[in-house]
Order: C-alpha cells, then sequence, then structure tokens
C-alpha cells in the first residue's frame, strides 16, 4: 500500500486539468514519494476513493482538482474518521487544477499544481476547522470552505452550464447572467449560536475560509482555525445595488455596506418559508431546501499547507 494516494479529477476547471495533469505526474515521479494515482469517475467517486483509503489506513490522500474535488476527498477522510474523536488520522493535500482553487488560496497554497508536489514532499501541514451541514430534503456533507444559499448558489448551477470560458471569467459571466434570471430576497430566520435574526436574504454565506468563485472575498477575515464560522448576509439589496457591490467583495471591502451583515458563530440554522438554493465548497447541494443547519468542528482536519 503506498504512503500517499493521489485522486484526479479529470474534468476539473472544464477538463484542462488533462493538460496539466502530465507534467504533474513526471514531477511527482522524479519528487521519490510512494504515490498511487486513481481517477475519479463521476461526482461521489472521490469521496468513495477517499473513504476506502482513509479506511484502509493510507496517510495522505490528495485532491488533484478543484474546490468540488477537495470538498469530496476531504468529506471521503472526515467519514472514515467518524465516531473518533480529535484529528481525523488521514491527511489532506491538495494540488490546485480547479478553476477557482478558493480552498487552497486561503491556506496559503497559490503557486499552481506543479508546484505543489514541492509542498507534498515538505510535508508541512496544518490542523483546520471543519464544517458539518444538515439539510430538511438534501444528504448531510460535510464542506471546508463555504457555504452559500440563495442568489450565490444560483450563481453556481449557471456557472456550470458555462463551457467557453475559465477560471474566474465563469463566475463573473455567471453573476451577470444570474443578476437577470434569479433575483429573490426572501425572508430567512437565521439561528446564531443564542442570537436569531430575521431578515430577508440576497445571499447567505457561512465560511471557513475567506474566499469563493476563483477571487470573491466575501468573509475576508474567515480563517480555517479559529474555531467559529464566518457569515455574511447581504439583505434586501436590489439590482441596481449589487451591481456596484461586486467588486467590493472582490476585493473584501463590502464588509461596511448598509445592507450586509457580518456575524461569528460556531452553530447557524437558516430556516426559509421560500426554496433556497444552497452550494457547498461550488458543489450545488441542493435547489429547494427550507432548512439548513451547520455544526462547526475545530481542529478536525489535517493539511499540507
Amino acid at each position: 500500500m503506498s504512503d500517499i494516494l493521489i485522486i484526479f479529477n479529470p474534468f476539473s476547471n472544464r477538463g484542462d486539468s488533462r493538460h496539466t495533469m502530465d507534467a504533474v505526474l513526471q514531477t511527482l515521479s522524479q519528487s521519490g514519494l510512494d504515490f498511487t494515482v486513481k481517477l475519479t469517475e463521476g461526482r461521489r467517486h472521490a469521496t468513495q476513493l477517499a473513504q476506502e483509503a482513509a479506511e484502509a489506513g493510507v496517510p495522505l490522500v490528495v485532491a488533484a482538482g478543484g474546490d468540488g474535488t477537495v470538498n469530496e476527498v476531504a468529506n471521503g477522510i472526515l467519514l472514515a474518521a467518524q465516531g473518533q474523536e480529535g484529528v481525523a488520522p488521514t491527511t489532506l493535500g491538495v494540488l490546485p487544477m480547479g478553476s477557482g482553487n478558493d480552498f487552497a488560496w486561503g491556506l496559503g497554497i497559490r503557486d499552481g499544481a506543479a508546484e505543489a508536489v514541492d509542498r507534498l514532499k515538505r510535508g508541512h501541514t496544518r490542523v483546520i476547522d471543519v464544517a458539518w451541514a444538515e439539510f430538511d430534503n438534501a444528504p448531510p456533507r460535510y464542506f471546508v470552505n463555504m457555504l452559500g444559499c440563495g442568489f450565490d448558489a444560483r450563481v453556481n448551477i449557471e456557472a456550470h452550464k458555462i463551457k467557453r470560458l475559465r477560471g474566474f471569467a465563469i463566475y463573473l459571466a455567471a453573476v451577470l447572467k444570474t443578476l437577470w434570471v434569479y433575483f429573490e430576497t426572501p425572508w430567512v430566520t437565521i439561528q446564531m449560536d443564542e442570537r436569531e435574526l430575521r431578515t430577508p436574504s440576497f445571499i447567505t454565506f457561512i465560511a471557513n475560509g475567506p474566499r469563493l468563485g476563483g477571487g470573491f472575498l466575501a468573509t475576508p477575515q474567515a480563517r480555517h482555525d479559529d474555531g467559529i464560522m464566518d457569515l455574511c448576509i447581504a439583505t434586501d439589496v436590489t439590482r441596481a445595488e449589487v451591481l456596484p457591490l461586486i467588486p467590493k467583495i472582490m476585493k473584501g471591502k463590502h464588509t461596511d455596506h448598509p445592507k450586509v451583515i457580518m456575524d461569528q458563530a460556531q452553530q447557524v440554522a437558516i430556516q426559509s418559508d421560500y426554496p433556497l438554493p444552497c452550494q457547498a465548497d461550488g458543489e450545488t447541494v441542493g435547489e429547494n431546501l427550507h432548512l439548513i443547519h451547520v455544526t462547526t468542528i475545530p481542529q478536525r482536519l489535517r493539511v499540507i499547507i
């Protein structure tokens, strides 16, 4: 059994990751690392592969792909460790090859997939928090970076339909398209630990990291290891207000906007009579959710940084 399993998603970044994988494999073969590579064949396959490896005692499982691949691999590692106290025994590594790579960016991994091989060899780690999310009509799951419901999740759905663009341009195009296709600010009740807020919600983010969408600093103060989730709630914004708000969110300069609420909590529950779309780490969870409950699990996952 190899010390390292690399789970490669050949569909990451609209399939462009295929073009860089050969170079990464060559770098890996010259690194002296003892590794095995497995390719994913569809949604949730990375979770299955990671869980099997973690249960077999593989010490390091690497997600070679984007944020969705990272989410699936992290879920596999964490599912294998359910019922165990403390840090999950298997470490997560990341070879960022997606369109956004927001989780990697938040941990300072910003120099591309080939250079990340050296990081695996050095083996420096950091223990981070994760979040466990439950829904009224979707399977529960972990997330490691950010959960969003409302407009953001609808943007995510539209982004997956765009085939010709790459990287941050995908999300920006999806934002502009969704502004005209979907624009709702339903009333929601948000429970944040012992506090309750009743508000219109254009977007609600529950974040373990600072960035999503390949360049939107929605929660610029969020840290992966501070034991708490950061919230960003855009309330009853209008279409006219959204357009100037977008560049502010890209730079993390929106936090003092009069229609943006920033907060923190260890447990968050969102209830809505209106059906909400929701995404976790860039993967669509559901389109018609009425209840979302998130619990922070501090110091749960070890990650190569």
